[in-house]
Order: C-alpha cells, then structure tokens, then sequence
C-alpha cells in the first residue's frame, strides 16, 4: 500500500514538474523569433492539460495512457540534448521528469493492480 502511494507520489512530482519545467523554458528562455510563444504553449503544455485531472485523482486508466504522451517529451528532449550547444538544463529536466513520470505511472498501473486483485480475493 505503502509502495502504490510513493509510486503516485513520485508520478505527481514528475508530471507537474515535467509541466513547470515546459512553461518556465517556453517563457523565459530565448527562441526564434519565427515561432511565436503562444504556439509553443499549445504544442507543449496543451497534451498535458488533458490527463491532469485522472493523474491527480490517481487513476489508473489515465497513468496508463499518460504514460505513452510522455514517450513524445522523451523524445523531444533527447532530440533537443542532441541538437543544443547552449542551454542544455531544460531540455535535460524534460527527459528526466518525463522518463520518471513513464516509470513511476507503469508501476504504479502494475502495483495498484496486484493490490486491487489482492484484495479482491
């Protein structure tokens, strides 16, 4: 039980500092001038409002499937890892926070299962 709320816990930590961190780098740090900021806020905060309500009332059909969103930011910041020469912390605090979130979502989905069915027998 123990085990199934840390999991939660860490999963909450990763998803809302994975989304801090998006907001805090399209806001303050300096991009092209092409692209204008609001356009980045709907393409990386935007897919986050839609499980935040199921990730904070610990659902697990929504840790499941927020799980895979997070496979996108993965990607995203290795790819920007890769590419930058200059200011690498954001790019470093997206794959961290998204990479956790994705661990701590799956085990929690596994965990709260064992322990659902485990009560249920």
């Amino acid at each position: 039980m123990k085990f199934v709320h840390s999991l939660r816990i860490i999963s909450l930590i990763s998803f809302f500092g994975l989304m801090i961190s998006l907001l805090l780098w399209i806001l303050i740090a300096e991009h092209s001038e092409n692209f204008p900021v609001a356009a980045w806020l709907i393409i990386g905060v935007v897919p986050l409002l839609f499980p935040m309500r199921g990730v904070l009332y610990g659902k697990t059909y929504t840790h499941a499937w927020a799980s895979f969103l997070m496979l996108f930011y993965i990607a995203h910041g290795i790819g920007e890892l890769y590419s930058r020469d200059a200011v690498i912390w954001y790019p470093l605090l997206e794959v961290i926070f998204s990479s956790s979130f994705f661990v701590a979502a799956n085990l929690y989905v596994r965990a709260s299962a064992k322990l659902r069915k485990k009560s249920q027998t």
